[in-house]
């Protein structure tokens, strides 16, 4: 939080393995209880889901859900929802609700013998995402093709990089946390649909996990951001 009132915004990928970080189990007496993972569950974090382009559109057309990995998403047991976020979630449930038992928790205080998979009085996550699949990378004097949701992040961070620089140069401040600014102005993203989280081992608690829906939703969060949209919205904030 000090980060983000002080200029810096601070982007985080989701992951890549559903609804448990990578390299853990679920949890609960029968691991049946989605995990988070962390901090991308940090309501003062930025954080990034993954995409990919289907084959056949072209830049601008929906996008949807990455196949070749997981992202990461879910609720957080350990901060609450925040404000900024409240009628994103309401709206989500009330209309999109995944139909899995939930409990309500907050600092790790799972009822681990329940029923619950997922703590719905948490903070979801992801809020944005990008095109995580097929990204060129080199490395070692070696080029090829990569994925993950450490390609999706660098992507928002480059955006938001961008509109800082067309802040400073009209005499304005960095956007800093600018998560409260993107849930009021959701039309500034592109809405992903189509796709959901993988159910096979080990990105999903007993073939469970989440699917993408209109709205914001626990697998691309907002959607994608439109950059020309989201710029002039962000440039027109004091």
């Amino acid at each position: 939080m000090k980060l983000g009132l002080q200029g810096t915004t601070v982007v985080w990928s989701s992951g890549d393995t559903g609804v448990t970080p990578e390299g853990q189990a679920c949890l609960g007496d029968s691991q049946q209880i989605f995990s988070v993972d962390d901090p991308a569950g940090c309501p003062y974090a930025l954080s990034v889901g993954a995409t990919i382009l289907p084959k056949g559109r072209k830049p601008g057309d929906a996008e949807a859900v990455t196949e070749s990995f997981s992202p990461g998403g879910g609720f957080s047991n350990i901060f609450p929802a925040p404000d900024y976020q409240a009628a994103a979630l309401d709206t989500f449930f009330t209309a999109h609700d995944p139909g899995f038992p939930s409990y309500n928790a907050t600092d790790l205080n799972i009822p681990l013998s329940g029923d619950g998979v997922y703590n719905r009085a948490g903070r979801g996550y992801p809020d944005v995402s990008a095109v995580g699949d097929f990204g060129v990378f080199a490395f070692n004097g070696q080029v090829g093709l990569n994925a993950g949701t450490s390609m999706s992040a660098p992507i928002i961070a480059a955006m938001l990089t961008r509109v800082n620089e067309e802040r400073l140069a009209a005499g304005k401040t960095p956007v800093g946390f600018v998560n409260p600014a993107l849930y009021k102005k959701p039309d500034a993203l592109r809405d992903v649909t189509e796709g959901r989280m993988r159910t096979d081992a080990p990105y999903s608690c007993h073939g469970k996990s989440y699917s993408a829906t209109p709205g914001w939703d626990p697998v691309t969060g907002l959607g994608v951001p439109d950059y020309k949209a989201m710029s002039a919205y962000l440039n027109g904030l004091p």
